[in-house]
């Protein structure tokens, strides 16, 4: 049973990971503890010990409601870690990094057991090629080539995202007369000519993630909610309720913001027209959560946690490392990316592999990847593990 200590010090951790106000800009990591609020988040914390031992009801800091802390969450068996070649031999491939013109490949997500898109560049964050690779045939095919328009002192083409039958992106760019420009653009991923939909000035400037819908291209904003247009082009549209949520993987969004240090508390479906929301129940100590369809991972007591949106099925694999600071939800809703190894939710597999250097990542998609790549040093193949290769769960 936890005391009136443990409750105070649960709380005073979650006041310590409250949201600082106004957001945080992507991939920027901020002290979170300032010591002119400490006297007010101890008022703050004695507060709410006492309504927890008067109610059995805790509210964090930043005024969510959340279960009380509950018990240690299940250890999952202590899992052989498996190299991964052995564990998962057909979803390990390897990929040349350099084209024929000099630009460096680098691999995005998969579209499925057999293809990689792929984008290239000068630079590993420019990118003026869109690619596939076919894992079976170890050719690549270019879906489009993006090319700097006159007229602009800076263009930097964010990476795509794909629905199976298009590819769209958008472009952060900068006029020479000091204008700033968002442009989106889409291609059949069969191939074809590159088209532009949008070339917004003034406002729609924040865009943050970009997905398809079908006929539309839906995309979120860092502080002015989730929008979409016909892929036919036409004024930007808000969908219905979505201010201050944050696009994920479509049709799911968040209340979190990329690069924010504090727990997702909301998962939005807004697929239906109206959002339907599924409220993110954790307890208090389960710090920067980031949760997909049905699968939430976090950290709890200096571990890597797991658990559903509704709290089941909470879980701290052994052996696997802490996931990244400023992660993403479980790839494909199955898998969790820890340092050097890599767990299957599914199978309880633990798939382990050798990391040298500093060419690794899969931070590349405008998803949570469905790869992990990495080399020993200036690479001229990646290997790549395809996460949508590995075998479904029997």
């Amino acid at each position: 049973m936890r005391t009136e200590k443990d409750l105070t010090e649960t709380l005073r951790t979650a006041a310590d990971h409250a949201q600082e106000p106004g957001g945080l800009l992507a991939g920027v990591e901020v002290q979170r503890r300032r010591r002119r609020r400490r006297r007010t988040r101890g008022l703050a914390v004695a507060t709410a010990v006492a309504a927890v031992l008067a109610t059995g009801t805790v509210m964090a800091a930043n005024g969510r409601q959340a279960a009380a802390p509950s018990p240690a969450a299940r250890p999952f068996p202590q899992a052989a870690a498996v190299p991964l070649e052995r564990a998962w031999p057909g979803a390990v491939v390897t990929m040349p990094t350099m084209r024929a013109d000099g630009l460096r490949r680098v691999p995005v997500t998969a579209l499925d057991a057999a293809r990689i898109l792929a984008v290239a560049g000068p630079k590993d964050d420019t990118i003026r090629a869109i690619e596939v690779y076919d894992t079976t045939t170890r050719t690549f095919r270019e879906i489009a080539d993006i090319s700097v328009p006159p007229g602009m002192r800076t263009y930097r083409p964010q990476p795509p995202a794909l629905d199976g039958l298009n590819l769209a992106w958008h472009v952060n760019a900068v006029r020479k007369d000091g204008t700033e420009v968002r442009e989106i653009w889409t291609v059949p991923l069969a191939g074809g000519e590159p088209r532009q939909i949008a070339a917004m000035t003034g406002e729609h400037l924040r865009i943050e993630r970009i997905a398809l819908d079908g006929d539309r291209v839906v995309w979120s904003e860092r502080t002015e909610g989730v929008w979409w247009m016909p892929l036919a082009g036409g004024a930007p549209k808000r969908f219905p309720g979505s201010e201050g949520l944050h696009l994920v993987k479509w049709p799911w969004a968040s209340d979190i913001a990329d690069g924010e240090d504090r727990s997702q508390a909301r998962v939005v479906n807004l697929s239906t027209g109206r959002p339907s929301t599924k409220d993110v129940v954790a307890p208090l100590d389960a710090l920067r959560l980031r949760c997909g369809p049905s699968w939430c991972q976090g950290v709890r007591d200096g571990r890597t946690y797991l658990q559903h949106i509704d709290g089941s099925a909470a879980a701290e694999p052994q052996g696997l490392g802490l996931v990244p600071r400023l992660g993403d939800y479980p790839p494909l809703d199955r898998f969790v990316v820890a340092g050097n190894a890599v767990y299957d939710v599914t199978t309880g597999t633990l798939a382990t592999f050798d990391r040298p250097g500093i060419w690794y990542g899969n931070y590349m998609s405008a998803e949570p990847a469905a790869i992990v790549y990495w080399a020993d040093r200036l690479p001229d193949e990646y290997r790549v593990l395809n996460l949508a290769a590995v075998p479904p769960a029997q």
